[in-house]
């Protein structure tokens, strides 16, 4: 059968009644969730195995029947990674059903072995990259805009199980989606559809079967190096002697995960509109806006932060996403080094993710700069707003990085620089004199981040140690007539 150019052998003889069954149930999955639109020209990957066999039988006669309307491409890609003889026998065997059926076939391969040792990869990382820019490439030379895999609804259930003995959080017990964006970047308007998400691996074999066809056997799939071969020989098996439909609850349990899931990355893209920094290296956000959301939108934010710097962000865990969490709470100087060469720090009023030589940027001195008063003074980085007030008309806040100075005590020229050796001060509520040095070691600001941390002195000395505190001499008191009202902000510029 030729899909809406003409007919073939295969498909002219009458469907059995469980094929037709299929068939309908995989156009309503589709229909149900939109993964087609009208006449779309889409490229269906397939590996020869009976999974992608039976997802192009079923879309190829959807087509001819009018139950769907498109335009199949199929392609497929050579990993390199079995013997000759076999790897021909997948090609011939999918070369010569996109014939029969009258459909562009599209062929690639690469050394996915010399791929994994460049780039410091597992040979299923680094066959994965290579298969999607493959289908990548192909698409865009082909003007197509979607590309459907033939996952099925076992490989979900192995997919729910991995990330759950990784210890992964939600986005992994939600396991694969009916259609999601493209897994690397740089190919945002592609996207990637599974419509045999809903049929079981034996479904896919007796299909194939009824069709009169003998798909290809990929023998390292029996393999027990790679983690997913071990949950589907070993952990599996196990599990159905405690629940006969363990799959069936993990495909439940995925669902349920995957519906909870989609109110929290809508509420969380709204979010990260209005709060996320971004440049090309780095996303940074205001401290203070995160750590008033629920743990939840914050974990969420961080790791799309995360998803717009890597190109793989699969390898940040639940475990990074935790510990960028719990260092919002620490002092300025907190760094965290992450997998994919990505680091996360603590600067100030803002935390920021950023990748290559931002990760690595040390924390810059600011030179000796008169403040603007009243006025802006911008500054290595920072932004400072001064404003004089009425006495009576103080509010002090708990942002560190305000404070509300005794204007007549440290009086207009002021200036603001990072610490000197021997700089002493005397911190309001603790009595006595201190060292800057040991102000801040007692405060536990990293050894790298104290040189970042500003001091606005009078003509007498420090007056406010910033994002820590003011001066027992620059305070307000009773009496005071006219007060000075300092904020810190970050400014990011070009070279900040």
């Amino acid at each position: 059968m030729k899909s809406k150019r003409g007919q073939s052998d295969l498909g002219a003889r009458a469907r059995s009644r469980f094929g037709q069954r299929l068939e309908r149930r995989v156009l309503r999955y589709i229909q149900g969730h939109g993964l087609f639109s009208d006449a779309q020209r889409a490229l269906l990957a397939v590996s020869g195995g009976p999974d992608s066999t039976a997802l192009l039988l079923v879309l190829a006669h959807l087509s001819a029947s009018d139950g769907l309307n498109l335009d199949l491409w199929l392609a497929h890609f050579d990993h390199g990674l079995r013997r000759q003889v076999d790897r021909e026998a997948e090609k011939a065997f999918l070369s010569g059903l996109a014939a029969e059926l009258g459909l562009p076939f599209l062929f690639g391969q690469g050394d996915v072995r010399a791929h994994a040792r460049q780039h410091r990869l597992s040979l299923e990382e680094a066959a994965r990259e290579l298969r999607y820019r493959f289908l990548a490439e192909q698409a865009e030379k082909a003007a197509i805009s979607v590309v459907a895999t033939g996952h099925t609804a076992d490989d979900q259930a192995e997919t729910v199980l991995m990330h759950l003995v990784r210890g992964s959080g939600l986005t992994g017990l939600a396991g694969m989606r009916p259609s999601s964006s493209w897994p690397f970047p740089g190919h945002e308007d592609l996207l990637l559809v599974r419509p045999l998400l809903e049929v079981s691996r034996g479904e896919t074999e007796r299909y194939c079967q009824e069709e009169g066809l003998s798909p290809c056997l990929d023998v390292t799939n029996l393999l027990l190096g790679p983690l997913r071969n071990r949950i589907r020989h070993q952990l599996l098996p196990l599990l159905r002697r405690y629940n006969p439909r363990i799959e069936g609850a993990l495909l439940r349990l995925a669902a349920t995960t995957a519906s909870d899931l989609a109110y929290l990355e809508e509420t969380a893209k709204a979010l990260w509109q209005a709060l996320a920094v971004k440049d090309k290296t780095s996303v940074s956000f205001r401290r203070s806006e995160l750590v008033i959301l629920s743990l939840a939108i914050r974990s969420r934010l961080l790791q799309a932060a995360c998803q717009q710097l890597l190109a793989d962000a699969r390898q940040i865990e639940a475990v990074h996403i935790h510990s960028m969490v719990e260092a919002l709470a620490k002092p300025t100087g907190t760094h965290l080094s992450l997998p994919g060469g990505l680091a996360f720090a603590v600067d100030g009023e803002f935390v920021r993710l950023a990748l290559g030589r931002e990760a690595t940027a040390k924390v810059r001195p600011i030179p000796e700069t008169p403040l603007a008063v009243p006025g802006r003074t911008a500054v290595a980085g920072w932004l400072i707003e001064a404003e004089t007030l009425p006495g009576q008309r103080v509010e002090a806040g708990a942002d560190p990085y305000e404070a509300f100075l005794d204007y007549q005590a440290v009086g207009g020229q002021l200036t603001v620089r990072s610490r000197r050796r021997g700089d002493r001060f005397r911190p309001l509520g603790l009595g006595g004199e201190k060292k800057i040095q040991d102000y801040l070691v007692d405060a536990k600001v990293p050894r790298d981040g104290r040189d970042g941390v500003p001091l606005v002195c009078a003509s007498w000395g420090i007056a406010w140690v910033v994002g820590h505190r003011v001066d027992e001499r620059a305070r307000v008191r009773e009496g005071t007539r006219t007060v000075l009202h300092l904020k810190f902000r970050r400014h990011r510029t070009e070279d900040s």
